[in-house]
């Protein structure tokens, strides 16, 4: 059985259900997220709900935030 995605975790973007999804991130830095980019889940909104949806953040190496988006579980896969 697959761990269920939990806050903290390390996941790769597998799928974009929603490519126009809004995104903030460090200004000059930000851009929208894409298939195999790497990041965190920085927020559960729901941790009793497997299926909720999930903030992710993606930083570089300077420590700026690239995207933090919402996500939906299935369009992301456990980094282990």
């Amino acid at each position: 059985m697959i761990r269920a995605i939990r806050e903290y975790d390390r996941v790769r973007v597998v799928a974009l259900n929603d490519p126009d999804r809004r995104v903030d991130g460090t200004e000059g830095v930000v851009r929208a997220p894409k298939v195999g980019d790497t990041a965190t889940v920085c927020h559960e909104y729901d941790p009793e709900d497997d299926q909720a949806s999930v903030a992710v953040e993606k930083v570089d190496s300077d420590g700026y935030t690239v995207w933090l988006a919402d996500f939906s579980r299935d369009e992301l896969q456990l980094i282990e």
